[in-house]
């Protein structure tokens, strides 16, 4: 399904509608705006399969990504996000590498999870406490996600738990051995796909305390290695709709109202309409809709023979 971003350009700015930028389709308050013009987009929803392994990656290897994309000098310049550790306690905003969410807007699975809680669901929670600024004084309180009476976990933690302990989606293993989807498995890495959809990661060892030591990597995602085809940079591949996202809106950052996240491959053959805003109906559909940062990569698949275009398609058809 799609969430629908909303928000208005004012001065040059983006500025998002006060309910966490999202457009609430049932049971929303009337909206005052500013003058400007209003903007509206599209985002699917992301897996969530496999990202307690993503939020195991080190933020040391993301950010050898990013330098190795500009030293390759293919007009590829993933930009690198910071985001903030909400469930941190200490008094300073702690800043870890963003690597959940269409904008890399979130750097761990309990700041992820709490934003959707709060502005999805609409429960409030320690990392999103308030009302919204639309919120009727003379309405009942949003409900607040507290601990349960005999497990003392709250939701929120009980969700983030549960979506750590999920497998990554495995590839079609019969067509992944075919000779095509190997052949394409190589063509993927010769013609520059494989530098956002970056195929391969090992996670943090068992032990190692992430997420601004509120978290320690468990022995069932240490020391794994995983497969999510993605940089989990932002990129403008010229699909942008002008709307930034941000973990709160202090941390909006302007630049990037036109980049994405690269989007992770893995578990590619269960998802239909594709990119950011599900526009796009199949793979190769995807694939011509890549320009900005991916516009070299994109005339080289253009420049493939009809076998070799049918052999890539067919690899990204065993993700």
């Amino acid at each position: 399904m799609t969430v629908q971003r909303l928000g208005w350009s004012f001065a040059g700015r983006f500025v998002p509608v006060p309910e966490g930028g999202i457009h609430h389709r049932t049971g929303e308050s009337a909206q005052s705006s500013p003058s400007g013009k209003q903007i509206i987009g599209e985002r699917v929803s992301l897996s969530l399969l496999g990202d307690g392994y993503i939020e195991a990656i080190d933020s040391r290897n993301i950010e050898q990504k990013a330098q190795q994309q500009r030293k390759a000098d293919m007009g590829i310049v993933g930009a690198l996000v910071s985001a903030p550790i909400l469930e941190a306690s200490s008094s300073a905003t702690e800043m870890q590498v963003g690597r959940f969410g269409w904008k890399s807007q979130h750097s761990t699975l309990m700041s992820s999870c709490a934003d959707s809680l709060r502005n999805e669901l609409g429960i409030r929670n320690p990392l999103y406490p308030d009302e919204y600024p639309t919120h009727a004084a003379t309405d009942t309180p949003t409900p607040f996600d507290t601990p349960d009476a005999k497990t003392h976990k709250t939701e929120l933690e009980r969700l983030v738990d549960e979506i750590r302990h999920t497998s990554p989606p495995t590839r079609d293993a019969k067509l992944a051995g075919s000779p095509d989807a190997q052949a394409g498995d190589k063509l993927f890495t010769q013609i520059g796909c494989a530098v956002c959809h970056v195929p391969t990661y090992k996670t943090l060892p068992p032990g190692t305390r992430i997420n601004g030591g509120t978290y320690r990597v468990p022995k069932f995602l240490g020391n794994a290695v995983i497969h999510p085809y993605s940089d989990f940079l932002l990129h403008d591949v010229g699909t942008g709709d002008g709307i930034p996202q941000a973990a709160k809106p202090e941390y909006l950052d302007q630049s990037t109202a036109n980049k994405f996240r690269t989007a992770s491959l893995w578990g590619l053959r269960f998802r239909q309409g594709l990119m950011h805003d599900g526009d796009s109906p199949g793979t190769e559909a995807a694939i011509k809709r890549h320009a900005g940062d991916a516009t070299v990569v994109r005339q080289r698949y253009e420049h493939l023979t009809i076998t070799e275009k049918h052999q890539l398609l067919q690899f990204l058809s065993s993700l």
